[in-house]
């Protein structure tokens, strides 16, 4: 929007620049057992699973305080993807302030709080992933390993 360029969607899941703003952080929940969305209008913009209750996220999210952030109490169902059809509760992510807003930090808060409430049904996706048949998915979408980010 800084160009005056209109927006081209450089993928199906990208339809908006808000999209942009927020996936590096949200692609992280691609290599977890929670919809990052997809199969919806706002990829990567709400997120959520059928057992999440979103008030509670939202509360605890929003106690974070994360830099340009607000979430708000979400329900969705995908048409494809992570839990087709069915109903999920979650939040949408708004960027309020794009300048302070971080979105790798905002991704893996989210997914931090997602395992401290849901402990027993969070669960991390195993390989194979983009072609890597060892690795966990969550390390190569971090560069490296699962403790030195999520403490595991």
């Amino acid at each position: 929007d800084q160009t005056g360029l209109p927006w081209v969607m450089p993928s199906p899941n990208m339809p908006t620049l808000e999209t942009a703003t927020v996936y590096a952080g949200m692609c992280l929940l691609e290599a977890t057992n929670i919809s990052e969305g997809r199969g919806t209008t706002r990829p990567f913009e709400i997120f959520g699973a059928p057992f999440i209750d979103a008030e509670a996220l939202c509360h605890e999210l929003n106690g974070l305080r994360l830099p340009g952030a607000f979430f708000r109490e979400n329900c969705f169902q995908p048409t494809f993807n992570k839990f087709t059809g069915e109903l999920c509760s979650g939040a949408q992510l708004h960027v309020i302030d794009r300048q302070s807003f971080r979105s790798f930090l905002t991704g893996v808060e989210i997914i931090k709080c997602i395992r401290k409430i849901y402990h027993e049904q969070f669960q991390w996706k195993q390989p194979p992933y983009e072609y890597e048949w060892k690795r966990l998915p969550i390390e190569i979408l971090i560069g490296g390993t699962i403790e030195s980010v999520f403490g595991d």
